[in-house]
């Protein structure tokens, strides 16, 4: 966007440049269609906490696959390390799906010279489920912000809302971050079902040596990335999600099924 500014203070947009990049999300509740939540982002941090609330490796690939749908740089961050005493089971599908991976600790500061480091001069949209300490890791990041943040519930274990909506703030080192609302559910938002293949980079060197070249990676014989699963290669975890997040593409496509 080009803004003038005038004499007398006032200002006028002059043009509307076209955008890089926009991140969705699908619209809350039972209705249908999508939200823009950001446009011209460079890279999306997804967060996630080793524990309170607890690791959830499904919803974390939700968040990274649509990250990767949308052509996005992703930096994934396992905030609250300090809570355990290994975060390598979190870590090892996303550094085989070749995503940089950061742990953090806002409480005892783990990480955060380095995630200053990653989001100096980028324009970077943190996202990620409900309490998992987006708004303290950016409290960390840049004092002063002084964003709200609230402790996990104790009984269900699950975080609690204090970003109400999309806000950007800029860093002091130079960039931006967009601090998004937490999310207990994230939708495909329009995913294909050709296109859930391609949101797991893992897969796509495999893909090519399976034995048909329209494999789904379920049930056909030959296939490579199930073949790379048995051996190692690729963690189960993340062939499942595929899987799930394909059969909900599927069932969105024909949804009189």
């Amino acid at each position: 966007m080009t803004v003038e500014l005038h004499p007398d203070e006032a200002a006028t947009i002059e043009e509307v440049h076209p955008r890089r990049s926009v991140l969705k999300r699908r619209t809350p509740g039972k209705s249908h269609g999508e939200r823009e939540v950001a446009a011209n982002v460079d890279q999306v941090v997804v967060v996630g906490a080793a524990r309170h609330p607890d690791w959830n490796p499904h919803q974390m690939d939700r968040f990274t696959a649509v990250a990767a749908a949308n052509d996005l740089p992703l930096l994934v961050v396992i905030n609250k390390c300090d809570l355990v005493d290994d975060c390598g089971a979190a870590v090892a599908p996303y550094e085989q799906a070749g995503y940089a991976v950061l742990l953090t600790s806002a409480r005892d500061g783990r990480g955060i010279d380095e995630l200053r480091t990653r989001l100096e001069g980028h324009v970077s949209l943190f996202t990620g489920p409900t309490g998992v300490g987006k708004s303290s890791l950016l409290n960390a990041v840049q004092p002063g912000l002084r964003l709200r943040t609230a402790a996990v519930s104790a009984k269900s274990h699950t975080g609690r809302h204090t970003t109400v909506s999309a806000e950007m703030y800029p860093l002091s080192g130079g960039g931006f971050v967009v601090d998004t609302p937490g999310l207990r559910d994230i939708g495909l938002w329009g995913l294909e079902p050709p296109e859930v293949a391609a949101a797991f980079p893992e897969f796509a060197e495999r893909a090519t040596q399976c034995r048909f070249d329209d494999c789904r990676h379920l049930v056909e014989p030959g296939c490579a990335v199930v073949a790379a699963v048995e051996r190692g290669e690729i963690v189960p975890s993340r062939l499942e999600s595929y899987r799930q997040m394909l059969e909900e593409a599927y069932r969105a496509a024909r949804p009189w099924a």
